[in-house]
């Protein structure tokens, strides 16, 4: 890693330190900052995820160590759209849920509305399509839907896909896709069977929230299957540090720990928490026989510095398509080090399926 990212690279960790954590040990970073120093943390913190809460760090920071205001003013836009556009998640979430619920269907909100909860200023995780599981009635759910007139898609049959007020919703068939290999089977089996076990979501009445040992083994397997193919970002591992400091003092850790280790995750997980204690400063940890620190070092770099060509809009669909092609096969030291699943299984799945849907490598472009 080049000594100036190394160096922004800190100083963000150190912001979601102080943002997440509420250390007060970190101002020293930002002593002799200056201006282009802090648009360059600006970016990063932007491209992974987790810039409105850096936001919430840097005005804690003294006033002359702060970004100047011009920067300011751009930043607490950002965050303003981010607190937006939680409020559109919560009112749609609440509009699925209300009309469920007169159908006699119960929603389980899984992933960024419920893992928000966990945040300091749940407004400030970034947020995606709000993903629900309906609790075994899947396709009465979307007959629903499409009787009030809004087209469902099912482009991928893990979960059917519609839009309410503007905000996609992913209604899940499965947690994870459990036929691309023994880890999705088993993650897939013991998910539903913890589905079981849910809690009153906090934010969204009348909506459920899984388990803390559901959710362990559900970020994890869905945080490992997206790092091989296409790397991750810092906010899921804020996520999983969140996660930790709230629910590990009541986590059946005995349970998780089984299924992580019978389902070969349990090294993708160890690396996880360890980037999570030693980066942003958490206390609570789980109890893994042993942490590869050098392993983790790795993944952290490989985090802050991969380049995702779907980051790019003008670089056209065949440079797209070839930069795609050399990130899967640039990544397979992810396969042999850190994930459980295979490589080339892998690689044999995408190609099966895009035969049968060719234009999915595009589907982001297009």
């Amino acid at each position: 890693m080049q000594q100036d990212v190394k160096i922004t690279a800190d100083r963000l960790f150190a912001l979601l330190r102080i943002a997440l954590l509420d250390s007060d040990n970190e101002f020293h970073h930002f002593a002799n900052i200056d201006n282009g120093e802090w648009e360059a943390l600006y970016n990063l913190a932007l491209s992974q995820g987790v810039h409105a809460i850096a936001y919430d760090a840097m005005r804690k920071l003294p006033e002359e160590y702060q970004a100047d205001i011009d920067l300011k003013v751009q930043w607490a836009y950002n965050v303003n759209h981010a607190e937006e556009r939680y409020k559109k998640q919560l009112a749609a979430a609440q509009i699925i849920t209300n009309t469920f619920a007169r159908h006699s269907i119960q929603t389980m909100i899984m992933k960024g509305l419920s893992v928000a909860y966990f945040y300091p200023i749940s407004s400030h995780r970034q947020f995606g399509d709000i993903d629900i599981y309906l609790m075994g009635d899947f396709e009465q759910g979307n007959r629903v839907v499409r009787e009030k007139g809004v087209k469902v898609k099912y482009d991928f049959f893990v979960h059917s896909e519609f839009a309410v007020k503007g905000v996609n919703v992913e209604n899940h068939l499965y947690f994870v896709n459990p036929k691309v290999n023994a880890t999705g089977e088993y993650i897939q089996k013991t998910l539903l069977e913890l589905s079981k076990t849910t809690i009153p979501h906090p934010t969204v009445s009348g909506a459920f929230m899984p388990s803390a040992e559901f959710n362990a083994l559900f970020l994890i397997r869905h945080s490992s299957w997206h790092y091989a193919r296409e790397c991750i970002r810092l906010r899921d591992i804020c996520d999983w540090a969140m996660f930790l400091k709230a629910n590990a003092e009541h986590l059946n850790t005995e349970l998780v720990l089984k299924h992580l280790s019978a389902s070969g995750l349990d090294r993708y997980a160890a690396i996880l928490t360890d980037i999570a204690n030693r980066y942003l400063g958490l206390c609570q940890t789980l109890p893994f026989k042993e942490y590869d620190h050098a392993l983790t070092d790795r993944v952290v770099e490989d985090i802050l510095t991969f380049d995702n060509p779907e980051k790019h809009n003008d670089i056209g669909t065949l440079r797209t398509f070839f930069w795609k092609i050399r990130n899967r096969i640039g990544r397979k030291w992810c396969y042999d080090k850190v994930v459980p699943d295979s490589f080339w299984g892998n690689i044999t799945y995408s190609i099966t399926g895009y035969i049968k849907n060719p234009f999915a490598i595009f589907k982001a472009k297009l």
